[in-house]
């Protein structure tokens, strides 16, 4: 996956655009208010206002406390604690006290004329040693600008974080989703598909929860029809075992009873005993092999081995049981030696169903052909004989193929089985790596 398109990166990218904006949000509307607040104060008497209250404050402030000229440190920390701009003192034309000059400077200047403007809002302001000339500037807007500019500053963290927290709970809600379809699939409910949503790792993630839903439903359905499978061939086999264990019992009670004309025909009998008894053995195994192929567990497979290294001794030995029971062999593997990923356990039992399916049924008199093809990613063992024509298929209860079948599913394989005119043909087919 893009580690650009991931939750860390999303998360970076919204933090920084977002406080990017919020920041150019504050600055222009900052700078709306400061020049809202020129306008208002250069439009209207607001200053003139402000002005007038301050002074007549202040005169009750210097009223109250009854001070002096001298009293500078009381009077600087009045200015102060009112935010006034600039506070000037004067005494026939001299100027005796600022609010931007230190005291130990203004004992030098207050012997000095400094110039004295009639056209400048001065106010008579009564000192216990006597009236002064008041000059005072506020910075009527200060405040105002101030409490705007924290009001701005509160407004834009408070979007910043409803931005952020409305996008985290996106990806909350999401994975309170997966966490539903979760528990979901572990209720056995493997048909409804996991939600994806965006490219992220949360999305990775319900990708794979899907992947792994259709392959727990792929085997559930490969399980229940391996089930199924076998339910019907025990039934059919209750069929098959009845009509020879009848035939043997009525076998048994004829030479228990000593209903039989001679030697010869007692030894008859003794061979129609162990030829059913033979029977029932195959059918029994045959059973007994199926059973424990559908309660094994699901098998796991080795790493990719050659076709080679995994088919050369089990066919080696098919072959020469094939041959030794007067049946010829025709191979053709070709030149490729693919990979295949199988669990080693099954192939002889495989073979070993095959070998024994021929015996059984083919024609000694045609060749068995064995052959070997790559398509589209996949290799096809191929079994092909030719059937007998004294061979009684409706004897077949089909238990040995349907144990191969089994078998190939549980390797994550495929089987397939064909027969017409008399030939018959099964075909192992692998995933190539």
């Amino acid at each position: 996956m893009d580690k650009s398109k991931g939750l860390a990166s999303q998360l970076a990218r919204l933090v920084l655009v977002t406080g990017v904006g919020c920041i150019l949000l504050f600055l222009a509307s900052r700078m709306a208010l400061r020049g809202a607040l020129k306008y208002y104060t250069s439009h209207t008497d607001f200053v003139q206002r402000e002005t007038i209250r301050l002074v007549g404050e202040f005169q009750n402030y210097v009223t109250e406390q009854q001070l002096s000229s001298k009293d500078v440190d009381r009077i600087t920390e009045w200015a102060q604690r009112n935010d006034v701009a600039l506070l000037e003192l004067y005494r026939n034309h001299v100027l005796i006290y600022s609010s931007f000059a230190p005291a130990n400077e203004m004992k030098e200047a207050q012997t000095q004329i400094v110039p004295f403007y009639d056209w400048q809002p001065y106010a008579r302001i009564d000192f216990s040693d006597g009236p002064l000339e008041a000059l005072l500037y506020c910075s009527a807007i200060h405040a105002y600008e101030t409490f705007g500019t924290i009001m701005l500053m509160m407004l834009c963290i408070a979007l910043f974080l409803a931005i952020f927290l409305l996008r985290c709970r996106g990806i909350v809600r999401y994975i309170i989703l997966l966490s539903q379809e979760i528990q979901a699939m572990e209720g056995g409910d493997l048909s409804h598909p996991v939600a994806i949503q965006g490219e992220n790792e949360l999305a990775t993630l319900a990708s794979c929860l899907d992947s792994m839903r259709l392959t727990l439903r792929s085997q559930h359905i490969r399980e229940a029809e391996t089930t199924a499978r076998v339910k019907n061939l025990i039934t059919e086999m209750s069929h098959d075992l009845r009509t020879p264990l009848t035939t043997l019992l009525l076998y048994t009670e004829i030479l228990r009873c000593g209903k039989y004309q001679d030697e010869a025909q007692m030894q008859t009998y003794l061979c129609k005993i162990d030829e059913k008894a033979r029977q029932i053995k195959y059918l029994s195994d045959n059973l007994f092999e199926c059973a424990l192929v559908t309660r094994e567990p699901l098998v796991t497979l080795g790493e990719p081995v050659r076709f080679s290294r995994l088919f050369e001794d089990p066919l080696a030995e098919l072959v020469d049981q094939l041959q030794h029971s007067g049946f010829s062999c025709e191979l053709d593997l070709g030149s490729e030696d693919p990979s295949l990923k199988v669990y080693e356990p099954y192939l002889r039992r495989i073979l070993d169903n095959i070998v024994s399916n021929i015996l059984k049924y083919g024609d000694p008199a045609q060749p068995v052909r064995v052959t070997l093809a790559q398509e589209d990613g996949k290799a096809k063992l191929c079994f092909c004989n030719t059937v007998r024509p004294d061979a009684d298929r409706t004897r077949s209860t089909h238990i040995g193929l349907a144990s191969v079948q089994t078998m190939m599913n549980k390797m994550q394989a495929e089987s397939r089985t064909w027969a017409e005119n008399g030939r018959f043909s099964i075909s192992l087919i692998f995933e190539t790596f």
